[in-house]
């Protein structure tokens, strides 16, 4: 498979959240946009931290606890390789003892834009689902609850990481009719949605 071009996001970055989990690596990615000023270190670093705490915080407590984060990385995204990387290394253990399912078990969670938005949602594929959190084929309404109370939080935090409210959680695209981009295109992100009760695989998502 031919290598995937580079489409780069001006003032945007990426933030990765890389787990551990039952012997795979596991991680999810979210967007970001610097609204009033260019990306430089500060704001970065201010970047990773921000998503980090907020991921320990309000994701991984509902997650079993075989899930430990590794990493929170942010790279701005105006040039590769990046011109600023900012990490956030602070140990981190999921919240919920029992055990969990396996990682290509997850719930899926959609990421829907403002009016702007022309193009298909983001998403993110929730690893470490606790044993307690699944009836059969669903999981439950509780670990819905709880996802989306984090990610609905998320639309306003962001802009909290900054003295100057610099950072805004997007949503993004690279292709256009099947065909990639000149630069990103993105929407402000307005709620997450949960497309069905059902758990989701995630295995093309494992190394």
């Amino acid at each position: 498979m031919a290598p995937q071009p580079f489409v780069p996001f001006p003032n945007g970055a990426q933030v990765e959240f890389i787990s551990f989990y039952l012997g795979e690596i596991v991680e999810n990615r979210l967007w970001f946009w610097s609204q009033f000023i260019p990306i430089d270190q500060s704001l970065i670093d201010a970047l990773a931290a921000g998503a980090g705490a907020w991921y320990r915080g309000q994701i991984m407590p509902v997650l079993s606890s075989d899930l430990q984060l590794q990493v929170v990385r942010a790279r701005a995204w105006d040039a590769d390789p990046a011109p600023f990387v900012g990490t956030d290394t602070t140990p981190a253990t999921s919240g919920v003892s029992g055990g969990g399912y396996s990682a290509n078990v997850s719930i899926r969670v959609r990421f829907n834009g403002d009016d702007s938005q022309t193009f298909r949602d983001n998403s993110n594929f929730i690893p470490g689902i606790p044993l307690t959190a699944v009836n059969g084929n669903y999981y439950t309404t509780a670990i819905r609850n709880a996802l989306f109370d984090a990610y609905v939080s998320l639309i306003d935090l962001a802009g909290t990481w900054t003295a100057g409210n610099d950072w805004q959680w997007v949503i993004t695209s690279r292709k256009l009719d099947n065909a990639y981009r000149d630069e990103q295109a993105f929407a402000r992100t307005d709620h997450p949605l949960f497309p069905s009760p059902v758990i989701s695989p995630r295995r093309r998502r494992l190394p």
